[in-house]
């Protein structure tokens, strides 16, 4: 890598990264996080435990591991893609779409297993690229991390069938079994159609521009041009994903990492179709980019400074970060009034409080309608509009 590259490369990934850090203080913990946090026991669980084992429980210490495999992550990932690209330049434009990307911003974040998904496939996708055999050691162990690496397993099985891989695609067959074997999948219930909504979903990830130009390129590369990893990976997930979308709901999340890795393809096509014509016929492809761009831009904003938004939502419940509001303000306005336990009849509410030092008992009752005159009310506001209101009864004194 140059390293005039390397330098815009880091400066780009440090003021995410930093960006990151500061949005921490403007989140609660969700009841999704608390719940991977106190009661599973799983691989992410141990990385944040061991996290605020050594910064204290705090949303800093919660959401180090995630930021910090995301910023070794978007330097994974360019290397792992600019094979594609001939000019720095356009290796820049595309780790840029990476950090601008709704999906990489919430999994850069948000305790989930997409971000992990995502870091660990960047880790198989460096190492398969540079040291082969030793990817094929580290693959077993996926197996047993989360049931969305059946569908890594999925693609190499593709993938090796396409370059006539003997070794990879009898590992990827039995490791696709066990993996089947441990988590499985999921069909028991009334078939429901979720097609519509797993679009939905994955526009939200990408945003609607992004994603449609990702599956129109997905679809050409496929047709056109040598299908490479990053495309067995992304469009055997894709296709899984809406085939299982009309008999169930499916974890886009983590299976969108998936789709990730093969945006390079995405942004190849795009500057390939641009170049390839004269001037006066890439007007199109210009007013492509600026609206692309324009709506990855407005969707990181809307994420960074998300709680504006409240000034133009009637019902603050309707917020996409809602769930990742409240707890932390409430804590804070409850240990101002001695309140340190209390009991409410939201186990999920109850679940995010312990996180912030706010233990279960019978001491205080904490209700969202108010129960009794002497209940005493606590107001959550953000930018001067009221967001919660909850009201605390002493049970006994």
């Amino acid at each position: 890598m140059p390293r005039s590259n390397v330098y815009k490369l880091s400066a780009l990934v440090a003021v995410h990264t930093l960006l990151l850090l500061f949005f921490t203080s403007q989140l609660s913990i969700s009841y999704y996080e608390a719940n991977i946090f106190f009661n599973q026991n799983n691989l992410l669980h141990y990385i944040i435990k061991f996290s605020t084992f050594i910064f204290g429980q705090n949303d800093l210490a919660l959401r180090l591991p995630m930021i910090l495999m995301h910023a070794i992550g978007a330097f994974l990932y360019y290397d792992i893609s600019k094979f594609l690209f001939k000019k720095q330049g356009d290796k820049l434009w595309n780790a840029l779409i990476y950090l601008l990307l709704p999906g990489i911003n919430s999994a850069g974040i948000m305790v989930d297993g997409a971000g992990l998904v995502l870091f660990l496939l960047l880790i198989f996708l460096f190492i398969y690229k540079h040291k082969r055999n030793l990817a094929y050691y580290l693959l077993p162990s996926y197996a047993f991390i989360d049931a969305s690496f059946a569908f890594m397993y999925l693609g190499l099985i593709f993938y090796a069938m396409e370059k006539r891989n003997t070794k990879l695609l009898f590992l990827s067959v039995l490791l696709f079994g066990i993996s089947m074997y441990i988590f499985g999948i999921d069909i028991s219930g009334h078939p429901k159609n979720h097609f519509l909504s797993t679009l939905g979903i994955y526009a939200a990830v990408f945003s609607p521009i992004v994603f449609i130009y990702l599956i129109y390129a997905l679809y050409r590369w496929g047709v056109k041009e040598e299908r490479t990893l990053l495309w067995y990976l992304g469009t055997t997930a894709f296709l899984f994903s809406m085939l299982l979308s009309f008999r169930q709901q499916m974890k886009l999340e983590e299976l969108a990492p998936y789709m990730i890795i093969a945006t390079p393809i995405m942004v190849k096509t795009f500057l390939s179709s641009y170049r390839i014509r004269l001037s006066e016929f890439r007007k199109q492809y210009r007013i492509l980019l600026m609206v692309g761009m324009g709506f990855l831009l407005l969707s990181t904003l809307g994420i960074f400074f998300n709680k504006y938004l409240y000034l133009f939502i009637s019902n603050p419940s309707k917020h996409f970060v809602y769930k990742n509001h409240i707890a932390k303000e409430l804590a804070i306005e409850l240990k101002k009034m001695h309140i340190n336990t209390l009991i409410t009849r939201n186990e999920r509410l109850q679940l995010r409080l312990k996180f912030y030092g706010i233990e279960k008992a019978y001491e205080n009752n904490l209700e969202d309608k108010k129960p009794s005159l002497k209940s005493e009310n606590v107001t959550i506001s953000y930018i001067g509009v009221e967001t919660a209101k909850y009201y605390v009864t002493k049970l006994y004194k």
